[in-house]
């Protein structure tokens, strides 16, 4: 055996006596109220975000499902009524019975040229028969509507005889014939439209063109131009060296005195800022006073252009003739082609017009014929975007309940790119000067709180603001030139000139010297110098108000226009709206840009001055491009606004109807003087002051599609440049 078998065994280890259990007190825990954790309001600020997205959500699909199903083609039905009276139409609503009335439906008539109404409620009680018959047609027609009707006849009058030549007798051989005939008809009526508005609009615009020129030389020949003092040719040289003297001064002392508030310094801005208000001052008088300016035109030269305009109009009116015949001998061929589409009420045919309801109608006054009960859906389809094709690239007719918005298009898009054009400059220089370079006082202070309430006021106080100075104020002056109550002799003009030039001296002198030299506090003398500059410069801001508008060297841009009772300028039109529009909106993009300003951290700025950098190359390179994002969303939340104001352009340039573009092929192109057309106005005209509601009523929410389409895509684009200008700004990611 081994050792280890021998040893005897260990005895078993004693188990150490365990704690007593202490029995622990049972605490009830506290419930924590929702008000302690914020869960009431989160679902407060939650369930406000989902009924605002609701909200938002219905209304585009109410606009977009109203406004898309405008043009689908709907069947037509055949009714038969109790008084034995049949009639053709469309559906268009339905109400249920009620305990006061009995169910009824309101059906499209049409047919407005013989005396039926568009629209017409019938019982249901009174129809004994409803079927959609195949050969039922609606022509939509240039004038008058819509008309329902069989096709009967398509007859081709012989221009001498007046005898009728069938060339379809019967339904069936009218709709083979139909299709081919039609287009060539509509294309021949195209063709004498664009004849009209372009050959002889544009021969009528040379000949107005020369009347306005033998109109203004007759007023130049008339006015008194001897008063008016000018240069001789020692006097214009004289002159213009001093001009040549002025660069040269500037040029030299361009570098003078770089060490910014130095006495050095001030005497060089002194000089440069001497030298560019005597350079202005000298070229007005280049341009008033120059020899050639003074020269009149004789009564010898009148009648030598009245003799070139007799020329001038006989060769335009023999091209005028001459065209006018071709488009006579087109209408007289396009009138031969007739059909007859007969109605079932009182079995008239479609007339040519309501004064002459014994003719058939032309197949060129046919815009389209729609066949829908025996249309398929690709049929339909075509139907459909051929309507949407017609809606948005031709002009609207029938009091604007039919035809095309092509020209209401142009003319929103128009005036909210340039009311964007002006408003984002003009919001930055101010939000910038505001930020960076005012003050911040009891003053800035004040001019926020009125930048701010100015985006409270109603929309139409800018409209009379806009019509009374922008169109009867500047644009009379634009016109005429100053008034005879504003207009000054010429010795107080000059005399003013020169006034206006030493004060504008005289401001900046004690601007410069209101700074105290470098590492001095500001001293009594500065402040009074500053506030001197002040007044001087509010003084010379007045005096040169006082020379433009007072200044008898201008009589106008437009006189012998306006001599005929036709101002320009001084009547509403495009870009007196787009000046009203951006004053309307200018506060938000004031508000925008300076808090897009303020979010550009200084501790740019100050590595940007810590370089050599001047405070406006710290502006241009570090704070602008900085805020840039901020500042198209400016832009964007102008434009949006601006776009969809209407109360302000219903007294600065929108029109029920223009036929004549603000844009066009003619010189000078953009036609700012033109009233226009425009959506937000276009949808309450048809709504409120259309002849007939109840067809205009569908056009309103398809306008109204279109309008938010465009307001859309306008700020998308911005959006997309938002973003692209974020991306260069954040760079490249490592």
């Amino acid at each position: 055996m081994t050792q280890s078998t021998l040893e005897p065994p260990k005895p078993a280890p004693t188990p150490e006596p365990q704690p007593a259990q202490v029995a622990k007190p049972a605490h009830k825990r506290r419930r924590t109220l929702p008000s302690a954790l914020g869960e009431p309001m989160v679902w407060l600020t939650g369930g406000a975000l989902v009924t605002c997205l609701v909200m938002i959500i219905l209304l585009f699909t109410m606009v977009i499902v109203n406004g898309s199903r405008t043009f689908w083609p709907q069947p037509i039905d055949q009714l038969e009524l109790a008084s034995g009276e049949t009639l053709l139409g469309i559906e268009t609503q339905h109400e249920e019975a009620t305990d006061q009335t009995e169910a009824r439906t309101l059906f499209r008539i049409g047919n407005r040229d013989i005396g039926q109404s568009s629209f017409r409620w019938i019982n249901d009680a009174n129809i004994l028969n409803r079927t959609q018959p195949e050969d039922a047609v609606m022509l939509e027609r240039e004038a008058w509507g819509i008309w329902f009707g069989f096709p009967q006849q398509i007859i081709r009058v012989d221009p001498e005889t007046g005898a009728p030549e069938i060339i379809a007798d019967d339904a069936s051989a009218y709709f083979d014939e139909f299709d081919a005939l039609h287009k060539q008809a509509r294309g021949d009526r195209e063709t004498v439209e664009h004849m009209k508005k372009h050959e002889l609009g544009g021969i009528n615009s040379l000949m107005d063109r020369a009347r306005m020129r033998v109109q203004q030389a007759e007023i130049d020949a008339s006015r008194d131009v001897s008063e008016l003092p000018r240069f001789n040719i020692f006097g214009w040289g004289a002159v213009f060296l001093v001009a040549l003297a002025c660069v040269g001064a500037f040029i030299r002392f361009r570098h003078y005195g770089t060490d910014m508030g130095s006495p050095v310094a001030r005497q060089g801005k002194l000089i440069r800022a001497t030298s560019t208000v005597v350079l202005v001052i000298s070229l007005v008088s280049l341009w008033v006073g120059s020899p050639w300016a003074g020269s009149s035109i004789s009564e010898s030269d009148v009648e030598q252009m009245r003799a070139e305009l007799v020329e001038t109009e006989a060769e335009l009116q023999a091209q005028y003739d001459e065209i006018l015949d071709e488009v006579r001998e087109i209408e007289q061929a396009d009138g031969r082609l007739r059909v007859t589409v007969v109605e079932p009420t009182t079995n008239q045919f479609s007339p040519t017009s309501q004064t002459l309801a014994d003719q058939r109608l032309h197949m060129s006054q046919i815009v389209r014929q729609v066949r829908p009960n025996t249309m398929g859906f690709g049929e339909k389809l075509g139907v459909y975007l051929s309507r949407w094709w017609e809606y948005l690239s031709t002009f609207p007719r029938e009091a604007n309940t039919e035809g095309g918005v092509y020209p209401v298009i142009m003319g929103t898009v128009l005036l909210t790119l340039l009311l964007t054009l002006v408003v984002t400059p003009m919001g930055v220089i101010a939000a910038l000067y505001l930020r960076e370079y005012a003050k911040q006082g009891f003053i800035t202070s004040m001019i926020r709180i009125a930048v701010n309430n100015l985006a409270g006021v109603p929309s139409i106080v800018y409209g009379v603001f806009g019509l009374g100075f922008f169109c009867y104020t500047v644009g009379s002056y634009v016109d005429v030139g100053p008034s005879e109550s504003t207009r000054m002799n010429v010795m107080s003009w000059w005399v003013l000139l020169v006034l206006s030039g030493v004060l504008i001296i005289g401001a900046i002198a004690t601007r410069l010297w209101s700074k105290p030299d470098p590492g001095k506090l500001p001293g009594r003398m500065n402040v009074v110098l500053q506030r001197l500059s002040w007044l001087v410069w509010g003084v010379s801001v007045v005096c040169v108000v006082m020379l433009v508008a007072g200044t008898p060297y201008f009589n106008g841009l437009f006189e012998a226009r306006a001599s005929k009772g036709t101002p320009t300028f001084g009547a509403r039109g495009l870009l007196w709206a787009s000046l009203t529009l951006a004053l309307l909106t200018l506060p938000v993009v004031i508000v925008a840009t300076e808090e897009a300003i303020a979010a550009v951290p200084n501790s740019m700025r100050e590595g940007s001055y810590g370089c050599g950098a001047s405070k406006w190359q710290t502006m241009r390179r570090i704070v602008l491009p900085g805020a840039l994002p901020g500042i198209l969303t400016g832009a964007i939340l102008a434009m949006a606004r601006g776009a969809g104001e209407v109360a302000p352009l219903m007294l600065v340039g929108a029109v029920k109807l223009n036929q004549d573009l603000p844009i066009d092929g003619e010189a000078p192109f953009l036609h700012a003087d033109r009233s226009f057309m425009h959506l937000g106005f276009h949808i309450y005209d048809l709504g409120f002051q259309s002849p007939d509601s109840q067809a205009a009523r569908p056009l309103v929410w398809t306008t109204t599609l279109l309008f938010l389409s465009i307001v859309f895509a306008l700020n998308l684009l911005a959006i997309v440049l938002r973003a692209k200008v974020r991306s260069r700004m954040a760079g490249p990611t490592v």
